[in-house]
């Protein structure tokens, strides 16, 4: 009887990458380490990684959760539970015919089941062409189980083979993998972390893109409750199963909220907020080594998010680049996504965050660069930022 008792694991985009491609495909086995502990074997061989054979049996429902995991691993097209028998054409036919007696086992009661054979040959000394062998397994099967009906679009029970140098594969599921690249072969950046929906799909586009993304949260208790902090800790963690060891850093920044209510033109309120969010989170990354800032910004989405006061805003920076990987997407966009990463439910828990803090009636929608530095001459902006900075700390 075969044993589902590993995971094919299909490498994504880094497929693609030359003669770059075994330092990517190293990130990814240490990523894949450090996901699933020591105890599972991981094999890289061209092309794709075998996880497993899984200690202790070979159940699979095992083989199963493992392939599930491993798929949100970023650089993975897809996985799948598998068993791993002899390239020769009776060894792979056996092991089809019992594979598929056990699927077909609670559904005795059925009248039928539609199933399609897809075989990829890598190993080119097998003697027979992917497409004969798909017709000729096809056939045998179908003499087997009366039952069975050919469906290429949409079967029932999709069987997979892959024929391969180092083996043949037999799998009857494919789990979709998070695709992008490895995280951390791209660099370090430094998420502006809201509890809003944004920003937690922002640090997540990073992630796919190979950054491994360090969360800047700005904190304004006491004029916010603790339930606001718990929230945000919620979506490190949940963004800590995309990327692992996930860091935290909290800056107290209610005195300078305090500081900029009280100064005139209301309407610059929430672009001074940003300017001085920014000027901070640039010093604390340079400090830290991240290559990079992040924001959640989408161009028109608010008042503070338009051309002009993206603009100003970004004049505070000393010179770190500034991503925006949501700026043309809509809302309804990034809820989506949200949905799919898991953060959306814990960023509508209804908490407010510094932004929405002393907001204006009327925030300005076209700011100009002169008025928001005539504003922050009344104020001692390095005392300000320095203190920030020196008193920000860090959770894992």
């Amino acid at each position: 009887m075969p044993i589902v008792d590993l995971v094919v694991l299909r490498p994504g985009e880094i497929s693609l990458k030359g003669g770059n491609r075994r330092y990517f495909e190293k990130i990814l086995r240490k990523n894949l380490r450090a996901l699933l502990g020591k105890d599972i074997p991981i094999e890289r061989l061209w092309g794709r990684f075998y996880l497993g054979p899984i200690p202790g049996g070979g159940e699979l429902g095992n083989a199963r959760a493992l392939a599930q995991k491993a798929a949100k691993v970023f650089g993975v097209a897809n996985t799948s539970p598998a068993c791993r028998v002899e390239t020769n054409e009776e060894a792979i036919t056996k092991a089809c015919i019992e594979l598929m007696g056990q699927e077909l086992l609670p559904q005795k009661g059925t009248r039928e089941a539609s199933f399609a054979v897809r075989v990829r040959r890598a190993d080119k000394t097998f003697p027979k062409r992917s497409m004969d062998f798909a017709r000729s397994l096809g056939g045998t099967l179908i003499d087997a189980f009366p039952q069975l009906r050919v469906d290429l679009d949409h079967p029932m029970i999709p069987l997979g083979i892959e024929i391969r140098p180092e083996g043949s594969f037999i799998f009857l599921e494919q789990f979709k993998g998070a695709g992008g690249l490895p995280v951390g072969c791209e660099g370090r950046v430094l998420c502006l972390l809201s509890g809003g929906i944004d920003s937690p799909v922002a640090a997540w586009q990073m992630m796919k893109r190979g950054c491994r993304v360090d969360l800047l949260h700005f904190d304004s208790r006491p004029f916010i409750g603790e339930g606001s902090l718990q929230k945000v800790r919620r979506l490190a963690h949940s963004l800590n199963g995309w990327q692992g060891r996930t860091r935290l850093g909290i800056v107290e920044f209610s005195e300078i909220q305090t500081k900029l209510r009280d100064l005139p033109k209301e309407g610059y309120r929430t672009i001074l907020y940003r300017r001085f969010m920014l000027r901070i989170a640039e010093r604390i990354a340079r400090e830290r080594g991240n290559g990079a800032l992040v924001t959640g910004d989408s161009l028109g989405q608010v008042a503070s998010q338009t051309l002009e006061n993206l603009h100003v805003v970004a004049a505070a920076s000393e010179g770190l680049p500034i991503f925006r990987p949501l700026i043309g997407f809509d809302k309804e966009e990034t809820m989506a996504l949200a949905r799919k990463i898991g953060t959306f439910e814990i960023s509508i828990e209804p908490f407010d965050d510094c932004c929405t803090l002393f907001q204006p009636e009327q925030p300005v929608t076209r700011g100009k660069i002169e008025v928001a530095e005539r504003l922050e001459a009344k104020v001692d902006i390095e005392d300000l930022v320095t203190r920030a900075v020196e008193e920000c700390h860090w959770e894992t």
